[in-house]
């Protein structure tokens, strides 16, 4: 059978070469047509879900194309809102772990020597400084003072937390009175008297506040004085029962006072 020629054998698969070409690029276009097609059916479909789901909240027209137009914003506002909602609640267990650890050092504190219950103390004050542990390890160095006769630091220790703590907690009348005593064991009796004055107004130390008031002025042989502060406690609880026992007390010291004179 006759072959043809070189020339011809060349054209031949030349053919052949140029047939599969096309085949390969009708099939890459067939193939760039559906995933165009995919993408916008994608598309139109998602756009169909945002469209049926602002219908089914049966949204005003108005905020619907408030929506429509301004979505990217929205999306992004979403996202800060939930950011902050992350880094709030991280920041919760933070402070959660945080308490943990300062209780449990606070405790740990209260058991060692004293010889080295100021230093430990101290390091709860300054590493816990916003837990309720820190404020109750100031207090302790604060009555450590007092117990040492570091009378001066012990009332400059008070005094900040006097500042700090906040009238409805519970330890504001004990921090008034631990700074009271301080400056009256400094002599400070003036300023002691502030404090007596304003710790009376707390429900529960009335009688400690008008009691040491008495004191101050006895201390100073305002003998006459201190009887009128005490008579004053008594005729203000007359007849309640809660005072009994502090009416009665301070009933003696009046007699004591009367009898000095």
């Amino acid at each position: 059978m006759d072959r043809g020629s070189p020339i011809d054998y060349i054209a031949h698969l030349q053919t052949i070469v140029n047939f599969k070409q096309n085949i390969n690029l009708m099939e890459e276009n067939r193939m760039s047509t559906e995933n165009a097609f995919n993408k916008r059916l994608t598309e139109e479909t998602t756009m169909d879900q945002v469209e049926g789901l602002l219908e089914h909240f049966n949204l005003p027209p108005k905020t619907v194309i408030f929506i429509r137009k301004n979505q990217r914003i929205i999306q992004v506002f979403i996202g800060l809102l939930i950011a902050a909602v992350v880094a709030w609640a991280l920041y919760g267990s933070y402070m959660e772990k945080q308490r943990e650890e300062a209780a449990t050092a606070l405790s740990i504190a209260l058991e060692k020597p004293a010889a080295e219950q100021a230093t430990a103390l101290s390091n709860i004050v300054a590493q816990y400084g916003r837990t309720s542990s820190s404020t109750w390890a100031a207090v302790e160095l604060a009555h450590l003072d007092m117990k040492n006769g570091n009378f001066t630091e012990a009332a400059v220790k008070y005094d900040a937390l006097k500042q700090k703590v906040d009238a409805e907690n519970p330890l504001k009348p004990l921090v008034i009175y631990g700074l009271a005593q301080a400056l009256e064991a400094s002599a400070k009796y003036t300023e002691a008297s502030s404090q007596y004055n304003a710790l009376k107004e707390f429900k529960g130390f009335e009688s400690i506040g008008y009691i040491s008031l008495g004191r101050i002025e006895e201390t100073q042989g305002n003998y006459p004085k201190a009887i009128a502060i005490l008579n004053n406690f008594v005729l203000s609880v007359t007849g309640d029962p809660s005072f009994t026992q502090s009416h009665n007390e301070i009933e003696a010291k009046i007699a004591r006072l009367k009898a000095l004179q």
